[in-house]
């Protein structure tokens, strides 16, 4: 009988510490995975930095080949993940799924190609963020920059880039879910929309006209924000939600007066849209203004009274009423501006990054002739050295100052037609500012022009300045003789990196022989082709992209072969990144569709890397499926070789007509 009650008690108290562990440690939530087909990044995103996180350890398997890690006390709290990456490379599939639920494991498995270094992948954690890199261009001191405030309306980057349209997701097979499903369909029009060129009127290709149904069941929109709570205190209006926030600049109405904020990237839950929330003599509403944008409007006398202040973690912003703020409460933490730094990308667009100590709670103020950004909880900075940096620059019109009981804060006057955005890193401790000035040339007396790079954790040479550029839609191009027609192709994959493989069969091979035919095809009419490879070696995407840029071509055109994991896809794509693209897409695409017997699966706007790096029309074309066996028996012969070389080639050319005429 005793033994019994001292079991009973020993129990009791296994479960009350097994509650208060628990509670000590609570697990974190992902909220957000997406992968970057341009920086080959795996972005982790979770809702709460735990100090005490295990570390990560990886797990090598063969056969396939692939490496696994576990992030323990997580709960994935979006949909399991399938990216099937069929862009080629050492990077073949990556699964993100909750492993278990006692205790709460998210597990990680990425697959890759055989001959695959694993030592090459990084995993890194940055406050509410993993980082996980699959080569060996990785520095944990880089910020990875993510947009928090932007003058533009719509940006490209408004939809996540798709992966050779093979993208998934795995919902579960409740009803809620299902209706979920249904109605991430009926926003269609605005993924088309993200595939077309709003200015120059784009018109609907035949795949998505004849397959809009099949499409909406592929690609379902995703947003970076999910906006969950909305709340008013005695400093202003708070929203709390998960992903990364970021708002457009605030438009001011009239009649009634009202005061507008839209949130791209944002879906607001249904449990708040469009409700009534009083704030003082003001009234705030949230609605979902379109499928991947938030608008919160404000009916206020004054709106310039309020400011948002963003948080540490960009989970959450707070519409402060600046008349009632009391700045010593933000936050507890100090901070320090230890750097700035002035950048300058090209003839228009320019910036000034920020670097601080300790991470730095911001708040940004945009008027039609200036901007101030307030570093609320920045207690010093070094004067000599920001006049240093802005000295002889486009920005030496900026000030900082030290105001009492608010921080920092910094002021730039700015033209009718600047165009800005701010960026913050994941840590916390950097700011950047750019500006787009489209109407004037940028002098630089002093400073050295920077290339710029997506904003992803890389190994910088000592002259790179990790940014992400301001799209900039007009091709460079160099003086030859008007009479010249340069191109250069690119053969995908090479050397160790075969590409897509089924049956023996490699797509680096049928990619070699193909861009060979199409130089061929083109010499012999006139036009001066270079090839960034013309035998079977290794090159890099960063090579590739750099001998184009020296090279300077009128176009560039990158030639794969498709796989998926099902084996019934078939057909061709089209995909181009830059604006400026869309007339050389077209014009290949429409080739390649007259004169190859298969579907025409249409064009797409897609974040490759070397159609995103290139500054001169670039496309990348996938002219069919190898996972297919019936495609792939006949992409080998050589009739269906030469018909693809040929309608490539055409296409350039029609494409140089078309150009001449306009």
């Amino acid at each position: 009988m005793k033994n019994n009650i001292l079991k009973r008690i020993f129990f009791i108290v296994l479960v009350i510490m097994s509650l208060f562990i628990q509670s000590v440690f609570a697990d974190e939530k992902i909220t957000a995975i997406n992968y970057d087909t341009s920086a080959n990044l795996l972005h982790i995103m979770s809702s709460n930095s735990n100090e005490k996180t295990e570390k990560i350890k990886p797990v090598v398997l063969s056969n396939p080949k692939r490496i696994y890690f576990d992030i323990k006390n997580a709960v994935l709290a979006t949909e399991r993940q399938n990216f099937q990456i069929s862009s080629g490379g050492d990077l073949r599939q990556i699964m993100v799924s909750q492993n278990s639920t006692n205790p709460n494991i998210v597990r990680v498995v990425i697959y890759f190609a055989e001959n695959y270094n694993s030592s090459k992948m990084k995993i890194l954690k940055l406050k509410d963020n993993y980082f996980v890199t699959f080569n060996n261009q990785i520095c944990s001191d880089t910020n990875y920059m993510k947009t928090v405030f932007r003058d533009d309306k719509f940006e490209n980057t408004d939809y996540f880039s798709f992966i050779s349209m093979t993208s998934q997701t795995f919902p579960s097979s409740d009803n809620k879910s299902l209706n979920n499903i249904e109605k991430s369909e009926k926003v269609l029009n605005q993924i088309k929309q993200a595939f077309e060129n709003p200015n120059a009127n784009a018109k609907q290709s035949s795949y998505q006209k004849n397959n809009s149904k099949q499409m909406q069941k592929v690609f379902n929109l995703k947003t970076k924000y999910y906006l969950n709570n909305v709340s008013n205190n005695e400093y202003g209006i708070l929203i709390n939600g998960y992903g990364n926030f970021s708002i457009e600049k605030p438009v001011k109405y009239t009649s009634p007066e009202r005061f507008v904020f839209d949130m791209p990237n944002t879906m607001t839950s249904s449990n708040i849209r469009n409700k009534t929330l009083n704030y003082n003599n003001d009234t705030v509403r949230i609605g979902q203004f379109e499928a991947n944008k938030s608008r919160m409007v404000i009916t206020t006398e004054d709106a310039n009274k309020f400011l948002p202040i963003f948080s540490l973690d960009n989970q959450s912003v707070l519409i402060a009423n600046k008349e009632k703020l009391n700045h010593a409460k933000l936050v507890d933490t100090k901070t320090n501006l230890i750097n700035t730094k002035y950048t300058k990308t090209d003839n228009q667009n320019h910036g000034l990054n920020f670097y601080f100590d300790k991470p730095v709670i911001y708040s940004i103020k945009r008027a039609e002739k200036n901007i101030t950004i307030y570093f609320f909880n920045a207690m010093q900075f070094n004067e000599d050295n920001f006049k240093a940096n802005i000295k002889n620059s486009e920005m030496n019109l900026s000030k900082i100052e030290l105001m009492p009981e608010i921080g920092l804060r910094y002021s730039l006057p700015l033209d009718a037609n600047d165009k800005i955005k701010v960026y913050a890193g994941a840590d916390s401790r950097t700011i950047k500012l750019a500006i787009q000035s489209p109407n004037k040339k940028i002098s630089n007396k002093s400073q050295t022009p920077e290339k710029t790079q997506e904003p992803v954790i890389t190994i910088p040479p000592s002259n790179y300045e990790s940014t992400r550029p301001v799209q900039n839609e007009n091709p460079v191009t160099k003086d030859r003789n008007p009479n010249e027609k340069v191109v250069v192709i690119d053969p995908g994959h090479g050397g160790v990196d075969c590409g897509a493989t089924r049956a023996g069969i490699y797509e680096k091979d049928i990619t070699t022989d193909v861009s060979k035919r199409v130089a061929a095809l083109l010499r012999s009419s006139g036009y001066k082709v270079y090839m960034t490879r013309d035998e079977d070696k290794t090159v890099e995407l960063k090579e590739r992209v750099d001998f184009t840029e020296s090279v300077a071509p009128d176009l560039f055109v990158s030639i794969h072969v498709n796989s998926s994991e099902g084996t019934t896809a078939t057909g061709i794509e089209t995909h181009y990144y830059h604006d400026y693209s869309i007339d050389l897409a077209k014009d290949v695409h429409n080739s390649m569709v007259k004169y190859i017997s298969s579907k025409d699966r249409g064009l797409f706007k897609s974040k490759f890397y070397v159609i995103n790096h290139t500054t001169m029309p670039a496309i990348l074309v996938e002219i069919g499926f190898i996972s297919n066996e019936a495609e792939r028996t006949e992409l080998v012969k050589e009739k269906r070789k030469q018909a693809t070389a040929k309608a490539i080639a055409e296409g350039i050319m029609n494409y140089y007509e078309h150009q001449q005429k306009k």
